[in-house]
């Protein structure tokens, strides 16, 4: 039995786009999971301390870019969970395509190829939530300094 070179280089398409998407998916799963941190750290911070200027704004703020990042890590998760099993998938299809020529083969690789489409726009999606909190927080940074530069000096 001779193996198709035609399909085997297919197969290591489908293979490798899957498996860089996983590893990107990884890199922006560690990247909100430290700025989840840090939101629970800020948020620990402003319920500690009762002299933060608009402090249940500030709570509010944070809690609501704490959402958005819990959605993105889940989004970014389900994109790792869609892109290996859309590599196991393909994998399973090119090797069955390659030992048994029928009609599963091409089934199983549009499996692949439909989890794959998910795992993509899991990662568009969880990437929205990223751009919505950094919008969120770049508009409480600029409230912070806004209250910081017009604060009334106390008199002495």
């Amino acid at each position: 039995m001779a193996l198709d070179t035609q399909n085997a280089f297919q197969l290591l398409t489908f293979i490798a786009a899957p498996a860089l998407l996983t590893n990107a998916s990884t890199v922006l799963v560690l990247s909100t999971s430290n700025r989840f941190a840090r939101a629970v750290d800020r948020a620990r911070y402003i319920e500690d301390h009762a002299d933060v200027p608009h402090r249940e704004g500030a709570l509010v703020r944070v809690t609501r870019r704490a959402l958005a990042l819990n959605r993105a890590l889940t989004a970014f998760y389900i994109a790792i969970a869609s892109f290996a099993i859309g590599t196991f998938s393909e994998l399973l299809g090119g090797g069955i395509a390659a030992i048994v020529r029928g009609e599963i083969a091409p089934i199983i690789t549009l499996v692949g190829l439909l989890v794959a489409t998910i795992g993509t726009i899991a990662i568009a999606t969880g990437a929205g939530f990223l751009v919505a909190e950094t919008w969120d927080a770049y508009r409480g940074l600029r409230e912070d300094s806004y209250e910081l530069l017009h604060r009334v000096p106390a008199e002495r």
